[in-house]
């Protein structure tokens, strides 16, 4: 049931999401500047639920323009305040669909790959607590991840690999504000952390270790 409304709730705001970015003339795809983390976080926990691995090439929104306009007034009039989100969120897009892989995130990974509130709190989006966390290289073996949670919640956690293969995709409550999942890696490349709370909750510690030091230590 967890995973079933999480992917409900956000497969309608990724549609009403969608809708958003076709209305965005072609133009306003200009490259140039960095995308914001909050930018890749909301992506990558909304849209992509129906986007994601979606690799057919650049699109083309002129006539989208002309069709959806009376559509996004509808559904999405409160973002047109936010410009510069609007345009990245355009660009994650394209880039997804161009180059089938998720928009790199220039944030330093933690070499003990402990990662703290304070850190945390920037993976995260505003309202409904979504995390998506990029978690550094992995070698086939054994690994635990640990989080505490700020309250006790039913939380739906992915693990993702850089080729959209999930080690992980699966719903879980806490106890005592703690959730701990052992997993598997089986091929090497970089991973994703990505959470979906059933009601808002925020990460106050994130951690991920080998269970196997010798057939699991992470690449450096």
């Amino acid at each position: 049931m967890c995973r079933i409304r999480i992917k409900r709730r956000l497969v309608d705001a990724a549609r009403r999401m969608l809708v958003f970015l076709l209305l965005l003339p072609y133009g306003t795809l200009a490259s140039g500047g960095e995308v914001l983390t909050e930018s890749v976080v909301v992506f990558n926990t909304i849209c992509a639920r129906c986007h994601e691995a979606e690799c057919s090439g650049r699109l083309s929104f002129g006539e989208a323009f002309e069709k959806s306009a009376g559509h996004i007034r509808r559904y999405y009039g409160p973002a047109s305040e936010k410009r510069r989100l609007q345009r990245e969120l355009f660009r994650i897009l394209n880039y997804m669909k161009e180059r089938c892989a998720y928009y790199p995130m220039k944030t330093p990974v933690p070499l003990d790959r402990v990662w703290e509130r304070d850190a945390l709190d920037g993976f995260a989006t505003l309202e409904e607590k979504n995390y998506f966390i990029p978690a550094g290289r992995f070698s086939p073996g054994m690994y635990r991840m640990d989080l505490e949670l700020q309250k006790d919640a039913k939380v739906t956690v992915h693990f993702v690999s850089e080729e959209f293969e999930m080690a992980v995709e699966d719903c879980h409550q806490s106890s005592n504000k703690r959730v701990g999942i052992s997993f598997s890696i089986e091929q090497s490349g970089s991973y994703y952390f990505r959470m979906y709370p059933r009601e808002p909750v925020k990460i106050l510690r994130f951690a991920i270790s080998p269970l196997e030091a010798k057939a699991g230590a992470p690449v450096p």
